[in-house]
């Protein structure tokens, strides 16, 4: 029997994130043995935090603001998503210690777009203004 996963969450605020929530739901639902952690990581830290990921006992993770930038120039190995928009938000740790990083954030909004609008609204669309605050 496999041991129990661990994933994160790494950001700075990260008090406020309810991904451990979310992400602790589903691997109580699927009946798989795993935490989600949020860990508070300060800009000047991460690095560090980083770099003792393949030791850390965690499978892999999500990176939000302030960090996926800097997630992005410490991968080992990065999808070609990732690389076009020069970020990650996913962090996973091989087996070897590597760190693979990818970016799942435009395949979500778009997703999202698909559902809400159908599968045709790239033909029909004009122009979109997107507001953020991260």
């Amino acid at each position: 029997m496999r041991g129990v996963r661990r994933a994160f969450v790494v950001g700075h605020p990260i008090a406020h994130s309810r991904s451990p929530l979310i992400h602790g739901h589903w691997l109580r639902e699927h009946g798989i043995a795993g935490s989600y952690e949020r860990i508070a990581v300060a800009p000047d830290a991460f690095e560090a935090f980083f770099r003792r990921l393949p030791e850390s006992g965690f499978s892999g993770g999500n990176v939000t603001i302030p960090h996926k930038e800097a997630a992005f120039a410490l991968c080992d190995a990065l999808s070609p998503r990732a690389r076009a928009i020069g970020a990650v938000n996913t962090l996973v740790v091989g087996a070897d210690g590597r760190i693979f990083g990818d970016n799942t954030d435009a395949p979500g909004f778009t997703a999202h777009l698909d559902q809400s609008l159908g599968a045709g609204w790239p033909e029909r669309a004009g122009t979109a203004l997107v507001l953020g605050a991260g």
